[in-house]
Order: C-alpha cells, then sequence, then structure tokens
C-alpha cells in the first residue's frame, strides 16, 4: 500500500479519495481553530467537534495533538504559497509574494499567535522554525544558500513591518530591502 505524508505524519494511502478529503477537512478545521483561538486551543475535542470526525479517528491520523497542530498550520502555511515551479525569480519578487501572504486574512493571526506561544510551548517554536526553514529555502532557490542572519536581513524588516508595527508594507520597503541585499563572496 503507497504511503501519503501529510507535514510530519505518515498515513496509510487509501484507493478511495473521500479519506483524502477527510483528512483535508480536519486540518481545515483545525486550521480555523489556530487562527481564531490560537495554538493552545487545538485540541482534539475541539477539532473533532468543528470537523464532525471522531476523536478515535483524529488519534488514528495523528497520535499527538502535537502532530496535528504542526500539520494544520504548515498546510496553513503551504496552501498560501505559490505551487512549485512558480517560484519568484528574484528577491524583490520573493519580497512581494512574503507581503502578499502575510496579507491573506488570518496568516498574521496565525504567525503572531505561534509566535506568542513559542517561549512555553515546543511545538509552536518547532512551527515557526519549519515555516522560516520553509521561506529560506524558496528564497535560496533564487540567491543561493543563505545564513539565518543572512535571510533575517532580508526578510526581518519585512516581518516587523507587517507583524509588529501593523503597518501597510509599501513597494519602495520592498525594493529598498531587494536593493540592499548583496550575495556573500559573488
Amino acid at each position: 500500500m503507497r504511503r501519503l505524508i501529510v507535514g510530519c505524519v505518515t498515513h496509510d494511502a487509501r484507493p478511495e479519495p473521500r479519506a483524502d478529503r477527510t483528512l483535508e477537512h480536519v486540518l481545515a478545521c483545525a486550521q480555523a481553530i489556530l487562527v481564531t483561538e490560537g495554538p493552545e486551543a487545538v485540541t482534539f475535542a475541539a477539532v473533532a467537534r468543528r470537523s464532525r470526525v471522531s476523536r478515535n479517528t483524529l488519534y488514528r491520523h495523528w497520535p499527538s495533538r502535537d502532530q496535528l497542530l504542526t500539520d494544520a498550520a504548515l498546510r496553513y502555511y503551504r496552501v498560501r504559497e505559490a505551487p512549485p515551479g512558480t517560484a519568484p525569480g528574484t528577491v524583490l519578487e520573493f519580497l512581494h509574494a512574503l507581503r502578499d501572504s502575510l496579507a491573506v486574512p488570518g496568516t498574521a493571526a496565525a504567525f503572531t499567535s505561534l509566535a506568542a506561544h513559542a517561549d512555553h510551548d515546543p511545538v509552536a517554536g518547532e512551527v515557526l522554525r519549519r515555516i522560516t526553514d520553509l521561506r529560506r529555502d524558496r528564497l535560496a532557490e533564487i540567491t543561493g544558500p543563505l545564513s539565518d542572519a543572512a535571510f533575517a536581513r532580508i526578510v526581518g524588516p519585512l516581518y516587523f513591518q507587517a507583524l509588529v508595527a501593523r503597518r501597510p508594507v509599501d513597494d519602495s520597503l520592498l525594493a529598498d530591502l531587494a536593493a540592499q541585499w548583496r550575495p556573500v563572496g559573488r
């Protein structure tokens, strides 16, 4: 039997698409809870209630709440990213795509909620690291290898403006960030 990987959990693939739709529905419900109530509210009971799926079904696919939360957050990130093969071609295009993804309702709330809980919830911290790694890897497709510090210099001001100051991120800021970026050793 073929194996299906959803986030960090591997599931037995099923010949019927209904099971895949159920998994996607559950993750969408978990995402909605994450965005509206925060990571601590993503529990088996809450997700089962919202998705109208039994807790036993949830436990069969996600042995722990941590795995369910991770899959929900990573799916939330992935459905808002450009599909593979359509990656931005320049640093400026990457920054525009990142800004646009942060402007989608719920994205900033999910991101800041995870950040607020990262100090006392190791799973929230791990999810943030994984999202950061995915975004850094996407940018590295354009720039070549990037250290954490180089990635932070490129995207940090955008995150600050959008998530901390809660101000619009205008095109001139993105153009300045892209213009200031210089590859090391090239």
